[in-house]
């Protein structure tokens, strides 16, 4: 069988095993035979192609992600729009039925839940891959990720939508978040070192577009209608339809995954069941993280009326910081004592970081970067609308569609009705 020339460490030559079958796009392989991405002679031959093949079903895996995690800064937007044109629209009576400042405070416990869960999951999905095999880790993200948008889909269809549900939703939603840290950590094994910022600058830099998407396609999704009728005769406007968009969008890109993906010969290796192992420890890391991102959750909603965080300025944002530090510390006491024998070891060779400086510098730098990225983009659709309302336009209103601009007089002349919209 043929493969590349590589050397041992004494010198002698050897051969790398040749990974044919997992070249091309007709059913590949799933587990590579080997890897070396810095070997010359494999790459050229072979890697490049497989690596190429892994990224470009990677991507929209990722974008998926993305979308899904940050759906909720335009749904809650929608969702306060329609109320606010029909206070009979998503009432939240699980909740007491809110209204003014309580119910538009209570719509922001949504994309900062989904924040929480991301951020928490980014802590099993770090190393992930090594576990469970990148294949595995990619397809099975997509997968749990349809969850929450066919939630999303089916709650919102009703007027009566309670809020709980829309709670599961955006915790679950939070798997997307986490996904960043497997889809880049997957991805960077694939490519020689010189290649890998190329590899992760598209793997990354189109996945964070999912939030764009999710910020410009989502709400035009969100205000058509798709020969639905409209659910009050006071506004127009169909939420559940983010979730109509993005599960099929996961879908179709767990499928690409399964199909098109790799598993490193080093990834996801078990003396026996290896592909049920896989599967068992990648849902075992989801799940004890998604609880231990649940806790802070619960503590979130049991303690934000508590005037010891309310009070003060001071207060409420220690309060967000110690939800922070109980999720990470509840995911990583959980690590060390429910995970599986190699998550252990795996996680207890990792604690060393702790004892660098560096480490706490990058964290920081880290938050100030991406978390301002990923904050702003998850508050501010809402906060624009919260600080400076809704902004109405003149235009004409003829057979039924509005056109923004023009002047009254050419308006009736034509047969149409002057007047004032809202843009949404």
């Amino acid at each position: 069988e043929k493969g590349a020339d590589i050397e041992t460490a004494d010198g002698s030559p050897t051969k790398l095993a040749s990974n044919a079958a997992s070249v091309g796009w007709a059913f590949p392989k799933v587990k590579l035979a080997s890897w070396d991405p810095e070997n010359e002679h494999q790459w050229k031959t072979e890697g490049n192609k497989i690596a190429t093949r892994n990224l470009l079903a990677s991507i929209p895996n990722l974008t998926c992600a993305f979308g899904v995690w940050l759906s909720w800064s335009v749904i809650v937007s929608k969702i306060q729009l329609m109320h606010d044109k029909d206070p009979t629209l998503f009432p939240f009576q699980d909740w007491g039925s809110p209204t003014g400042k309580q119910y538009k405070a209570l719509l922001y416990t949504l994309p900062a839940i989904a924040g929480l869960s991301g951020g928490t999951l980014r802590i099993p999905n770090s190393f992930m891959t090594q576990v469970s095999g990148g294949r595995n880790v990619v397809y099975n993200t997509s997968i749990l990720l349809t969850i929450p948008m066919i939630i999303t889909a089916a709650a919102l269809k009703s007027k009566n939508c309670p809020f709980n549900i829309l709670l599961v939703a955006a915790l679950l939603s939070g798997v997307g978040g986490g996904a960043f840290a497997s889809s880049m950590s997957n991805i960077s094994f694939y490519y020689p070192r010189k290649r890998q910022g190329y590899a992760l600058g598209f793997n990354g830099g189109i996945g964070n577009l999912g939030v764009s998407i999710s910020q410009l396609i989502v709400p035009i999704c969100m205000s058509s209608s798709f020969g639905k009728g409209p659910m009050s005769p006071e506004t127009e406007g169909w939420p559940n339809h983010a979730g109509w968009f993005w599960w099929p969008c996961c879908a179709v890109s767990a499928v690409a995954a399964f199909f098109w993906m790799s598993n490193h010969p080093d990834h996801g290796n078990h003396p026996k069941h290896e592909t049920i192992m896989n599967l068992v420890y990648f849902y075992w890391l989801e799940i004890v993280a998604l609880i231990a991102a649940l806790i802070a959750v619960i503590t979130l909603i049991t303690t934000r009326a508590s005037p010891a965080f309310t009070s003060t300025a001071a207060g409420k944002i220690g309060h967000k910081f110690l939800l922070v530090v109980i999720a990470a510390v509840l995911e990583h006491l959980f690590m060390l004592y429910l995970s599986p024998k190699p998550v252990k070891e795996r996680l207890r060779s990792q604690l060393v970081i702790f004892k660098d400086k560096h480490t706490y510098i990058m964290t920081y730098l880290y938050i100030m970067c991406f978390g301002s990225f990923i904050g702003y983009s998850g508050s501010f659709p809402k906060l624009i609308t919260d600080l400076f309302g809704y902004i109405t336009v003149d235009g004409c209103t003829n057979e039924g569609e509005f056109s923004q601009g023009g002047d009254q007089e050419t308006c009736e002349a034509d047969g149409g009705v002057w007047g004032q919209a809202e843009i949404t």
